[in-house]
């Protein structure tokens, strides 16, 4: 009797066991469950683009050599390839004036707050008063053969101007002062890229082209700093781009004849050329199609646009064929 009892149980865990068994080799068989979440994606914003209102200019943008608004912002002049400048308000966008020399214009700058601009080519120095339409001859320049015009420097406050010729053996250098007496003189054996005249310090800034900065004062020459560029000049202030040792541009720095100060480091090398300070002494790094600022925000051309920064790196706009918008101011 108890060996059947022990048998009916024995039978019975046996189909216990042999169901358990068949269940777990059924779930193993299942997919596990799908746990659903519902995931919300955030596309990242959209870049701003800059809205600006075009007006015509009579100016092929795609061409132009160099361009610059006058201090006051009520014009600006634009270089064509050919060396005819185009004078145009930039208010209205309408055109004030056409101006060229028998052999082109080779440099020009405004000066100061005057709609005045000074002209140089054909070896001649010339101004010019927009709003009168007269042009006023002041000097004739004969510098070495090989030299070509680097720059134009002038000081609003003094009226002290340096034209600057320049060749791969040295400089010679028309400085006219207040009363535009003229001299020849030459800064030491320079090749001068670029330059600007301190508003009130009587400081004359070139860098040459071994990118060193030096300074001028008093009839001697100091060096300032190497592996630089000039983006612009303002007050007695220059700005310089810090440039690695492949010539680009790391880093921004201030410099007002004593001592330098950093404005801001760049996230990554660009060349120095794409780079603008505008009044407020902020940095932007632009492109043909893109504007970025010195907090990392950037704006888009609109479509059909590109950017064009000035000459004098403190301005930019959006052109499209012979339409313009002020930018950046």
């Amino acid at each position: 009797m108890k060996l059947k009892r022990l048998g009916i149980c024995g039978m019975f865990l046996f189909g216990t066991a042999a169901v358990l068994w068949g269940a777990q080799a059924a779930a193993r068989a299942q997919h596990p469950p799908i746990q659903w979440r519902t995931v919300v994606v955030r596309e990242p914003a959209p870049q701003p683009v800059a809205r600006v209102s075009l007006r015509g200019s009579g100016i092929d943008w795609t061409r132009v050599r160099a361009w610059a608004p006058s201090p006051s912002r009520l014009a600006a002049f634009a270089l064509e390839p050919s060396g005819e400048i185009r004078v145009f308000d930039l208010r209205t966008g309408r055109a004030i004036a056409d101006l060229s020399f028998s052999a082109g214009v080779s440099a020009a700058a405004w000066a100061s707050d005057r709609l005045l601009l000074i002209l140089t080519g054909g070896r001649v120095l010339e101004t010019y008063d927009v709003w009168n339409h007269v042009s006023r001859y002041v000097a004739s320049l004969d510098p070495p053969a090989g030299m070509t015009c680097r720059a134009l420097a002038w000081s609003g406050y003094t009226n002290d101007l340096y034209v600057i010729f320049s060749g791969s053996q040295g400089n010679e250098v028309y400085y006219f002062d207040t009363n535009e007496h003229m001299y020849a003189e030459s800064l030491g054996t320079l090749s001068i890229r670029q330059a600007y005249d301190g508003a009130t310090n009587l400081t004359l800034y070139v860098v040459d082209a071994h990118q060193e900065l030096w300074t001028y004062r008093g009839g001697l020459l100091h060096l300032a700093t190497s592996r630089v560029a000039l983006i612009r000049g303002a007050g007695n202030t220059v700005y310089c781009a810090a440039l690695n040792a492949a010539g680009e541009a790391v880093a921004v720095r201030a410099f007002d004849g004593h001592s330098w100060s950093t404005i801001c480091r760049l996230p990554a090398p660009v060349p120095a050329s794409r780079l603008v300070v505008d009044h407020a002494g902020r940095v932007y790094e632009v492109s043909r199609l893109e504007l970025e600022d010195d907090a990392g925000r950037i704006a888009r051309a609109p479509r059909g646009t590109s950017f064009v920064p000035s000459q004098s790196a403190d301005a930019v706009i959006a052109a499209d064929g012979s339409a313009y918008g002020v930018v950046l101011d």
